[in-house]
């Protein structure tokens, strides 16, 4: 299972590195990063959210109710239900496809009738791509349906591998479509078949992610699963009772989104969509690969501890996990503050970082609010797993208020204030977080401030001088001068901080 994690998250990162190549930073690729955003958006909202959340613990507790006969006649009704919504909204997205993508595009302005010509092509374009789009809705429904069940019957490993299938096909597709189209544009695509391959080969992709799973459903003892639908079958009541809280989390969630987009799209310049989506798949590398490995570890503690009421255990185990993720986090966001340019120019700019990559200034922004998100998202999981639904509704309505607020001071005209308005909201809520969390009887404040968490902030920081003068000596801004420059950035600035915790940790043995 983790090997599958492992795998996907890589080659997630890949297609996020073959995408920004072939694609670049263009109209282009902001309406297929914006058309290829919105199906999430939409799923969550319709069913996603709510289906993630409450289908498992539903799934479980009728099963250990009614028995396997009479539960599979509720699991059927539940599972039918969601798959009736998921065709509704699906049809329901793809007719309203225009008014959604102009939803998205309306803070769009135009200096000429050339450039509003432009503008309305990159519409046209990302409504079409958007409607190819529309159908990873459904998929993206009963592939969650379908892991559920699996992680119901203990069968866990194939639903981390399906990923990778999904990854490979959209890379296979983006590479055909270089090679067919090697310079693309708005205008390129707009009169081709290229862009319907293009977008039935990237939803293809997310078709194959659920094939993949099907061998083992049918190998699964899912035989009593049936089309039936009763509105009065007290596993839809229990979803409905569960789900709300989620729901209200998720449409804060989306809302935040989608002020986000709609004025990144709004400041103009050169892909700032594209700039912002590949500068924020960046930024969550470390805490995808560190802090949800830590996640994954303590959630079943946490939730154990929480059912005793043992408040005392539950804040050592959190408190461990802030500190172990935070030890990681900071050395992380120091190096992506520092050589966020080069990163960007060398995997997403064909080695180049001759010029100020807007890219580059968002994963360097949105990096400084990680150790915060870090914070945030873990206290998180300790509210939910005591059940404090109410508490961690208000810390993501606190938390995207903030960011749409910020939003409209700060990012109206400019995508560097647009990304700081989400740090600033992270690392906000963050610290809120730790006070509720202390009024819930789980006080693990103290932990971002302890030994372990200065010892690694002082690292950091000459770790950070260290790569950042590396970095400046040699002037290399193309090729594989590049990488030679930002490898002995990195490596200079690794070694610094191993050594500064070593002789940090010596002199600490030493002391009386």
């Amino acid at each position: 299972m983790a090997g599958g994690t492992a795998a996907s998250r890589l080659t997630g990162l890949f297609r996020v590195l073959v995408l920004a190549w072939v694609l670049g930073f263009t109209p282009l690729a902001d309406a297929f990063n914006l058309a290829n955003t919105i199906p999430n958006m939409l799923f969550d909202l319709v069913i996603g959210g709510v289906l993630g959340a409450t289908f498992i613990p539903v799934v479980v507790e009728r099963l250990a109710v009614d028995g396997e006969r009479r539960a599979w006649r509720s699991i059927s009704t539940v599972v039918s239900a969601a798959v009736m919504v998921l065709l509704i909204g699906s049809l329901a997205a793809w007719l309203a496809a225009p008014w959604i993508i102009d939803g998205f595009t309306f803070m769009q302005h135009s200096a000429g009738s050339a450039q509003t010509h432009d503008l309305i092509a990159q519409r046209h374009v990302a409504t079409e791509f958007l409607r190819w789009f529309v159908p990873q809705i459904f998929f993206y429904g009963v592939i969650g349906i379908a892991t559920a069940l699996l992680n119901v019957r203990r069968v866990f490993a194939i639903a981390s591998w399906a990923p990778v299938a999904n990854n490979i096909v959209s890379i296979a597709i983006l590479i055909w479509f270089h090679l067919v189209d090697p310079v693309p544009s708005v205008s390129s695509v707009s009169d081709t078949r290229h862009l319907m391959w293009l977008g039935l080969g990237t939803t293809a992709g997310v078709a194959v992610q659920f094939m993949v799973l099907w061998p083992s459903l049918a190998r699964s003892d899912l035989g009593r699963l049936r089309l039936r639908f009763d509105p009065r079958d007290p596993a839809l009541r229990t979803m409905s009772r569960l789900g709300s809280w989620t729901l209200m989390v998720v449409i804060t969630n989306q809302a935040s989104l989608y002020v986000l987009l709609t004025f990144a799209f709004g400041t103009g310049g050169n892909g700032p969509v594209s700039a912002y989506t590949y500068g924020w798949s960046f930024m969550q590398m470390p805490y995808a690969i560190i802090v949800v490995s830590v996640l994954g570890v303590l959630t079943p503690q946490l939730a154990e501890f929480a059912t005793k009421a043992d408040y005392a255990s539950l804040s050592e185990r959190l408190s461990f996990g802030l500190r172990q993720s935070l030890v990681i986090i900071i050395p992380c966001t120091v190096a992506l503050i520092i050589l966020a340019q080069p990163l960007v120019g060398i995997l997403l700019n064909h080695l180049d970082a001759s010029t100020q990559l807007p890219a580059g200034t968002v994963l360097a922004i949105l990096a400084a609010g990680l150790p915060g998100f870090t914070v945030f998202q873990l206290c998180v999981r300790g509210l939910q797993s005591m059940q404090r639904v109410i508490d961690v509704f208000a810390l993501y309505l606190l938390e995207n208020g903030a960011t749409i607020v910020l939003c409209v001071f700060l990012g109206r005209h400019s995508l560097a204030g647009l990304t700081a308005s989400v740090s600033i909201a992270y690392t906000a809520t963050g610290l809120c977080a730790l006070i509720v969390l202390a009024a819930r009887q789980v006080p693990v404040a103290a932990t971002i401030w302890s030994v372990h968490v200065r010892r690694s902030l002082l690292a950091s920081l000459a770790m950070g001088l260290v790569m950042a003068a590396a970095w400046a000596t040699p002037t290399w801004t193309r090729g594989g001068a590049l990488v030679v420059r930002g490898l002995l950035a990195t490596t200079l600035g690794a070694v610094t901080y191993v050594l500064f915790v070593l002789v940090a940790q010596r002199g600490a043995r030493r002391a009386p």
